[in-house]
Parts: C-alpha cells; sequence; structure tokens
C-alpha cells in the first residue's frame, strides 16, 4: 500500500516538474521587433560617419528623365523596363474609387476616329517619296496620305511628362489607358500637293489628356487624375499672302 502510494506520488511530482510547451510562433512583441529593425535606414559601411550614424538616404527627383527615355526631347515612353507593375498593381486592389477615377476606349483606330479613313488606308499611307521640300517631284506624286505627312500611333504610355514638368507612371495594367499620337514627319515643311507660291507649312497640334497617374517619388497620393500635353495632329497652314 505505500509502495503504491508512493509510486503515484512521483508520478505526479514527475508530471508537474515538466516545463511547460512553448509555442513556436513568434510573440506579438517579437514580431513588432522584427519588423522594426527592418524598417530601419540602410546603413552605408563606406561613410565616413560611426556606424551608428551612417545611413543611406535615396533622393527622388520628379523632373529627372526616367530610364526609359532615350532622347532629352522626348515627353513620354511606350517601353519601360523599370515599371512599377507591382505598386500599380497594389493600389488598384486598395482603391476604392479607381473605377470612377478610370475611363478608357481600348479599340481605338481611323475607323471610329477619322472620317472618310478606314484604319486599313491609314495603315498604308506612304511618303517615302516625300521630303519636304516645295519644289520637289515628290511634292507633287505618291500615294494617298494626308496633306501633311504624319506617323500615327494608337499607343498605351507607361511613363509621361506632365504639364508641370514632373515624371509621372501612368497606370496602364489592367485598367489601360489608350492613346491616338500623331506627329509630324516634317514639321514646318511645306504641305504636300501644294503650290509653293502659298508658303503653306506643316505645325504640329497638342491636347491635354487626363489620365489615371502614379508618382513613384511620393508614393502616399496613391492613384490620382494628373495633365498631360500630347501631339494630337499635324495641320497645313496656310499664312496671309502678300502681293
Amino acid at each position: 500500500m505505500k509502495l503504491s502510494m508512493l509510486l503515484s506520488a512521483m508520478l505526479i511530482a514527475g508530471v508537474f516538474s515538466q516545463s511547460p510547451k512553448t509555442s513556436s510562433r513568434p510573440s506579438l512583441h517579437q514580431r513588432k521587433s522584427s519588423f522594426l529593425q527592418r524598417s530601419k535606414p540602410r546603413q552605408n559601411p563606406n561613410s565616413p560617419l560611426p556606424q551608428s550614424k551612417r545611413v543611406e538616404y535615396v533622393y527622388c527627383d520628379p523632373r529627372s528623365p526616367p530610364t526609359c527615355v532615350k532622347n532629352l526631347n522626348e515627353t513620354f515612353c511606350l517601353k519601360d523596363v523599370d515599371y512599377p507593375e507591382k505598386d500599380i498593381k497594389y493600389y488598384i486592389e486598395f482603391d476604392p474609387l479607381v473605377v470612377k477615377k478610370h475611363a478608357d476606349v481600348g479599340v481605338q483606330s481611323a475607323d471610329n476616329l477619322v472620317d472618310g479613313v478606314t484604319s486599313l488606308e491609314e495603315k498604308h499611307f506612304d511618303y517615302s517619296l516625300y521630303n519636304g521640300s516645295p519644289f520637289s517631284r515628290g511634292n507633287w506624286v505618291g500615294g494617298d496620305g494626308y496633306v501633311c505627312p504624319s506617323d500615327v500611333l494608337y499607343v498605351r504610355p507607361k511613363r509621361a511628362l506632365n504639364v508641370e514638368g514632373e515624371w509621372r507612371v501612368i497606370v496602364q495594367d489592367n485598367y489601360t489607358q489608350t492613346q491616338r499620337f500623331e506627329t509630324c514627319l516634317f514639321p514646318g515643311a511645306s504641305c504636300r500637293t501644294i503650290a509653293p507660291c502659298y508658303r503653306t507649312k506643316c505645325v504640329q497640334k497638342y491636347v491635354y489628356q487626363r489620365m489615371l497617374s502614379y508618382d513613384p517619388c511620393d508614393v502616399t497620393k496613391g492613384l490620382f487624375i494628373d495633365i498631360y500635353k500630347f501631339p494630337s495632329t499635324c495641320s497645313c497652314h496656310v499664312p496671309k499672302r502678300f502681293y
């Protein structure tokens, strides 16, 4: 009897002497500390300051051309290897007003934007014989086309320079934004098939477009509407004649 009572007491003592099981999941305090540690500014090991004071600051200039710009005269990019696709998707997902901000006609061509000209005709306009001179043979012969030769593109720009001179990312994800760009091939040159005595010249026209945008230098803005100046038409200008 005494032996059984002794064994029972030893078993009970052994159970209560075991250390409680610990959870493998980190505590809230541990997770918070880890987050704060990751959120600290990156330290620059090459800095002459002490290790505790070495902080690397990354400056973002919205007026500096992005890497997709090859010519300083360019005001938009149709291709962009650095396009922040993940950021755009994030803000689209968490912006409840994105549907109200966005608008687009995805299928655009001469069929619905140019009266009397089909998209197939516009695509095959040939200006290879024209060189901008009113006295050349190419001014009078050639295939169909506009009086002022132009390059017509139906595009979805990835980045663009806004009217204030700052570069923005254009939202082009599940929500596309299509534009018609018409750029003079010979700006300032004489118009085709018109006599030199009229002193005509081709002039570039522009249009202001409102587009859903993203500022990579200030992500706190989210998605917003910005204004851009895009080439819209190449027109023939006939000045007042002097006799």
